[in-house]
């Protein structure tokens, strides 16, 4: 059984790749991902646009959710860089007739060395209310535009899946093995098989005592779906 964990609307993609592989398995989302409203700061950041190099996105949730206080200034601006950290998120920018790079890797470290490579010195980075890692890994000027964030889905019910011999996991987040470690800590960890978006959730997973646990090729759903069913 592939245990499907990502939240309700973007989990209906992975669902619908699932299905059309023939895959058994079963969507509990673990989180839900709500609007915030940005700090005074932020906004101010925006206004004084002009000041980067570069605008980042970093998921789809961070398009969505700062569009609204991003699309006045940037229809002015349509000529600087912007970079998405994977294809999904470089897709729902097209939709909005928003163009972008990507880095070769879809993850932290590929973002660097992609802000390294276009000698980008000041970014303005669209994320969530965590603080995202590329912080750690560019010497260029990062500064943050925090719109959303990432929670606890409640009521919870890991029921279903209790009697399952096998168990492949889809974890994409940090938050999601997070909840998931949480939720399932009285459950048999040696029916689990884990299946991640990054080596960082990997590492992490080792200390919520997880055995089994795999990075897939990329965090796309093609690629974690894929890894998945090499593990039935």
């Amino acid at each position: 059984m592939i245990v499907n964990t990502r939240p309700e609307e973007i989990g209906k993609k992975t669902n619908a790749l699932l299905r059309n592989h023939g895959c058994n398995f079963i969507h509990i989302p673990l989180t839900e991902i709500s609007r915030i409203e940005p700090s005074n700061e932020a906004k101010l950041l925006i206004n004084n646009i002009d000041n980067y190099d570069a605008l980042i996105f970093t998921s789809q949730s961070s398009v969505k959710y700062s569009m609204s206080f991003l699309k006045r200034k940037y229809s002015d601006k349509k000529k600087m860089p912007i970079i998405s950290i994977g294809s999904a998120t470089q897709n729902f920018l097209e939709k909005l007739n928003i163009s972008s790079d990507v880095p070769l890797t879809y993850d932290s470290l590929g973002l660097s060395k992609l802000i390294k490579e276009k000698k980008y010195k000041r970014c303005l980075v669209f994320c969530g209310k965590e603080d995202p890692q590329i912080l750690s890994l560019s010497e260029a000027e990062i500064h943050l535009f925090k719109c959303y964030e990432t929670i606890t889905k409640k009521n919870i019910n890991l029921l279903k899946i209790k009697n399952c011999k096998k168990l492949i996991v889809l974890i994409y987040t940090n938050k999601s093995l997070e909840v998931f470690s949480e939720k399932y800590k009285k459950g048999d960890m040696r029916k689990i098989v884990l299946i991640v978006a990054s080596r960082r959730i990997k590492k992490l997973s080792v200390k919520y005592g997880f055995k089994n646990c795999f990075v897939a090729k990329t965090p796309l759903d093609k690629d974690m779906i894929s890894a998945a069913m090499g593990k039935l």
